[in-house]
């Protein structure tokens, strides 16, 4: 990789676009608002009115150099063609999804032999209503898409035997019981009534085997119930990322269950949860404002460390073949959406405990990673 931004203080950080990092000369930044003027035939009086903000446009020159400036400016470039909207890391202004409008790469082949150049433009790509409105940024994404197909695919505890399509149904109805109860609690006093509705809901399916024993009532069950916390907390992103934080740990468990269809759909249940509450984390940490890069970056660290669990389970789990195909995905959807890993001096900023040294302050399984 050719030369970064060495930081100086806080004040400058490594430019990157979607995790390819580049060495920035030059950053811009436009914005303003926008508006209806109004201009009479001969008259003194004008008038304005405000139609709303601008969308933001940045503007950024990269410099290559040194040996692979080649091979490094077409790695950006890449990046810049690559479909979807991805995380800018601007070296002074912070963290932006953005999309790419435009990028123009310059080879200076005879008075700058050895260097390459890039122009690029960049637009933010904030959803309707925010970062993806109110069920999260990435919940119509294949990271959502995904972990659903898979979790209805693999939770089949009609087919399990007893005494363990019990033990499936309850864990279950455990987690739907979890995010039941946060509902209630982050719920505003001026609720509506289809929203306590939704409540009762949840909790059916938290008591009764035969709705609990349904792949499809669970998810909506698990998937309405997430929707709703991240809408009752929306306006305070640091509660939001510890409330998923904390619904994430609830589900930081291995099946211990006979190998087979028990153990496939325990362990389904379990990574469905982790990956909504994943997406909430997610969703959080993008809505989030930081005084430092560093912040932002060990925060989406947080929520690939659940991600990295999964497709790790995936990839050592002597289940099926079912299971181990589509989880590798998640953390390579998720990638897309990150900036590179922060260093090691950043990483538990979220952390809840003195004792805790992993990099999201999980404690339990792969969750957490020690320094």
């Amino acid at each position: 990789m050719s030369r970064t931004n060495c930081a100086i203080g806080k004040d400058y950080v490594p430019a990157s676009f979607k995790g390819v990092q580049f060495y920035c000369t030059e950053a811009d930044v436009e914005g303003g608002r926008r508006g209806a003027e109004g201009e009479f035939p001969f008259g003194e009086q004008t008038a304005y009115a405000d139609l709303g903000r601008k969308i933001r446009v940045y503007h950024l020159t990269a410099v290559f150099r040194e040996d692979d400036h080649v091979s490094d400016s077409g790695a950006l470039f890449a990046a810049c063609e690559s479909p979807g909207p991805g995380i800018l890391v601007h070296p002074t202004r912070g963290t932006a999804m953005v999309a790419c409008r435009s990028i123009k790469v310059s080879d200076k082949i005879e008075d700058e032999a050895g260097q390459s150049y890039a122009e690029m433009e960049f637009v933010e790509a904030n959803s309707i209503g925010g970062f993806g409105g109110s069920l999260f940024g990435i919940i119509s994404s294949g990271l959502n898409t995904t972990s659903r197909d898979s979790f209805r695919r693999d939770y089949r505890p009609t087919l399990v035997s007893q005494p363990w399509r019990t033990d499936v149904i309850n864990r279950a109805q455990a987690l739907v019981d979890i995010v039941a109860k946060t509902m209630t609690q982050t719920m505003p006093a001026t609720a509506s009534a289809q929203q306590r509705r939704e409540v009762l809901r949840l909790e059916e399916v938290a008591q009764d085997d035969g709705l609990a024993a349904s792949a499809s009532n669970v998810d909506k069950a698990l998937t309405t119930g997430f929707s709703t916390i991240a809408d009752n907390v929306q306006a305070d992103p640091a509660s939001q990322f510890k409330i998923m934080k904390r619904l994430a740990n609830a589900a930081s468990h291995t099946s211990s269950l006979p190998a087979g269809a028990a153990a496939e759909s325990e362990e389904a249940v379990l990574s469905r949860h982790r990956v909504l509450a994943a997406i909430g984390m997610a969703d959080a940490a993008m809505a989030r404002k930081y005084a430092y890069v560093d912040e932002a970056l060990a925060a989406m660290d947080a929520v690939l460390a659940v991600l990295e669990d999964e497709a790790t389970a995936a990839r050592s789990s002597p289940t099926s073949e079912r299971t181990k195909r589509p989880k590798p995905w998640l953390v390579s959807r998720a990638r897309l959406m990150s900036p590179a890993s922060p260093t090691p001096a950043s990483s538990n900023i979220f952390s809840n405990s003195a004792k805790s040294v992993a990099v999201s302050g999980f404690p339990c399984r792969s969750l957490c990673r020690t320094m």
